[in-house]
């Protein structure tokens, strides 16, 4: 007797031996698994958004499906989970690209302002998450690890010079969000929106309210929904550099 797999609802269904499907899903999944790291290796060559040699297969991959749907403003769009104490805190914040320092290729980019709340929680504790989902790719990015901003005191010239570049990348109305009054605080109904919001002007130098906010990845969990197997794989970083693992979706 060897069982078999049916589907379909006609008497003329195709029947398999179910060893025989075992035996092609588990080819397909080795190959899925292969085509994995022959398209990390591909893209590293081939992207000009990762001509870093030293960039993470993460990375080759995040920087396509942002190539992928870089005619959709909201694909740099995403989500960016700090903790309060014990409670967690997301907010939609925009990438603004990797730090792309022949050290640190897997460093991402956003800005915040000084005065904003996750200042202090990032001061209390660093660890962090980002959540980003791409809608035509259906690949799902979190990267975990840890945040660091760089503001008007810092001390070390590299960083300070990161933080210049990214204030020169901004437009004029985003520089000019960072001389509004503090936010997160009240706002008095009597308050004049006019001169608050409208009349500052931004200034050439970057604002002591601008950060430059650094995310250090050390894991990173990428799930590929349209891959058939869907596949997922962990990233993590060591000592020796980036490695990668699969799991199941």
């Amino acid at each position: 007797f060897q069982p078999v797999m049916r589907w379909g609802c006609s008497s003329s269904a195709r029947r398999i031996p179910a060893r025989n499907l075992a035996t092609a899903t588990l080819a397909g999944i080795v190959s899925a698994a292969s085509a994995y790291d022959s398209e990390s290796n591909a893209l590293a060559e081939s992207m000009g958004t990762c001509a870093n040699g030293n960039a993470p297969e993460w990375r080759q991959f995040l920087s396509k499906s942002i190539h992928k749907e870089k005619g959709d403003p909201t694909s740099k769009f995403l989500t960016l989970a700090t903790v309060k104490g014990s409670e967690p805190r997301a907010r939609t914040v925009v990438f603004r690209g990797f730090l792309d320092d022949e050290k640190n290729p897997d460093i991402v980019k956003f800005i915040t302002d000084l005065r904003s709340e996750k200042i202090g929680e990032i001061d209390a504790n660093p660890k962090a998450e980002v959540m980003w989902y791409f809608l035509d790719t259906r690949e799902q990015f979190r990267i975990r690890g840890h945040l660091e901003y760089v503001s008007k005191d810092d001390t070390d010239p590299q960083r300070l010079s990161w933080r210049e570049s990214q204030w020169k990348a901004l437009s004029e109305s985003a520089r000019q969000s960072y001389e509004w009054p503090s936010p997160g605080t009240d706002r008095d109904n009597s308050a004049n929106d006019e001169d608050d919001f409208f009349k500052p002007t931004a200034s050439k130098a970057p604002s002591p309210n601008f950060v430059l906010l650094l995310m250090i990845p050390d894991t990173v969990d990428h799930l590929r929904l349209r891959a058939k197997p869907q596949m997922r794989c962990i990233h993590e970083k060591s000592a020796g550099g980036w490695s990668w693992r699969r799991v199941n979706p």
